[in-house]
């Protein structure tokens, strides 16, 4: 009997990214299995097989969250860190405390003091990054799937004898084959003889522009006609009309707002080199960087962070996001733009491996035969969890969650303490 899933996302025309991924995917899963997609207004769904549940960093992800955590199905982690998504659903919603209790129960007396300072809006960019809060949803999950290895890695750390899967992120072009250079810039109205520069996405502090712009305005001196393209809307926080005044940059500067996927596309086709720089990183693998990628385009990337650890020597450009960033990327577009012959075999090797590795049909096909796995072993991974992650309010929650928090304050890893046999006198159960 073919397999009913039922899917959990944001879907378009949501801004969030893993709204087109979950649309692109889930259309190819029905050559598979029988999906329903569900919305946050679509209520409780029909009884299913197995759910399946796209989880990132932001708020959008609350209602697939909170359904995640009462009915436990298969999450595709889009982000290792989901710590905006818990403070949007707690300290967002007035529950500071229960905020709290979270950091508290994952990271110890640590996790109390760092939880007090980001309630209070002190915690920066950088802390929620270093606090991951996504271990109450991977115990309550039956399966998990990550964009990345390293991201994988974790997760099996986390969740020994679960069943995870690394699958990478899927390329999707609408435009295929991908519109020349030439075309992209002359159905955008782009000029066709300047060197472009392309930030692909919402802009947002996270993707070191204020470097860019100094950099691009810096780098004109040798290319006049050089400009910096942002292919995306930007966060209203951020201040990056002041930043190009400030540096002088004038005209180098084109911001595109937000677009359909097919002149996204086009941007990525009319860049010369593209930036996909990210940090902090919250353990997210970008769709902007696989599709610029897969149209063939140089892409520099910040060292450290998955964009440049999942793909082998050659295919990105990395540089360090720290104090060196400007000298870095700086160093970087200097090279590839006096380097027409160096931006197109680098350009080259991108679309292979990505057009080898990353299709559609192929990570689809992958994902498939995981799931139905999954749902093969339900029942037993259902009793798993219900082991590891009890019902909220109850005796036995409370006394894992002392447990826990305290073994991570003596560094004592959770999978040592043999906990069923610990707690099961104290509950008047059977170990």
């Amino acid at each position: 009997m073919t397999l009913r899933l039922d899917v959990w996302s944001p879907w378009p025309p949501s801004p969030s990214g893993v709204a087109d991924y979950a649309a692109e995917q889930s259309a190819a899963l029905e050559a598979h299995v029988q999906v329903a997609r569900v919305t946050a207004e679509a209520g409780v769904p029909r009884a299913s097989d197995l759910d399946l549940y796209h989880v990132g960093n932001s708020p959008a992800h609350g209602f697939v969250y909170r359904a995640a955590l009462e009915r436990s199905g298969v999450v595709l982690l889009h982000d290792w860190s989901l710590h905006h998504l818990v403070l949007s659903e707690t300290v967002e919603r007035g529950d500071t405390a229960a905020y709290l209790r979270e950091m508290r129960r994952a990271y110890g007396e640590a996790g109390t003091f760092v939880g007090r300072q980001v309630a209070r809006a002190l915690g920066g960019d950088l802390l929620p990054a270093l606090y991951p809060l996504n271990d109450r949803l991977l115990h309550a999950s039956l399966g998990v799937v990550t964009l990345t290895g390293a991201v994988a890695r974790r997760v099996a750390l986390a969740l020994p004898g679960r069943p995870v899967l690394a699958l990478p992120h899927h390329l999707s072009l609408p435009l295929d084959p991908p519109p020349s250079r030439a075309d992209a810039r002359r159905a955008l109205g782009l000029p066709e003889d300047a060197l472009l520069v392309t930030a692909p996405g919402l802009a947002t502090a996270a993707k070191q522009l204020d470097v860019a712009v100094a950099v691009v305005t810096r780098l004109r001196a040798l290319h006049p006609g050089l400009r910096l393209v942002v292919a995306g809307g930007v966060d209203p926080q951020l201040p990056l009309d002041a930043w190009a005044r400030s540096a002088g940059l004038g005209d180098g500067l084109l911001v595109a707002g937000r677009l359909s996927l097919e002149d996204f596309e086009r941007h990525l086709a009319a860049a010369d080199v593209v930036l996909a720089l990210r940090f902090p990183s919250h353990g997210e693998m970008s769709g902007a960087l696989v599709r610029a990628l897969g149209v063939g385009r140089p892409v520099v990337v910040s060292a450290g962070t998955p964009a440049a650890e999942e793909f082998p020597e050659g295919i990105v450009v990395p540089i360090d996001p720290g104090r060196d960033a400007a000298a870095g990327l700086e160093a970087a577009l200097a090279r590839l733009l006096q380097d027409a012959p160096l931006r197109e075999s680098l350009g080259r090797l991108a679309r292979e491996h990505v057009v080898a590795r990353h299709g559609l049909p192929g990570t689809v096909a992958t994902l498939a035969a995981f799931l139905e796995d999954v749902a093969a072993r339900r029942e037993a991974l259902a009793r798993s969890v219900a082991r590891e992650q009890p019902a909220d309010g109850s005796l036995r929650r409370y006394l894992l969650d002392e447990v826990r928090w305290s073994a991570h304050d003596l560094g004592i890893p959770e999978s040592a303490l043999g906990l069923d046999a610990l707690l099961a006198p104290l509950t008047g159960e059977r170990s």
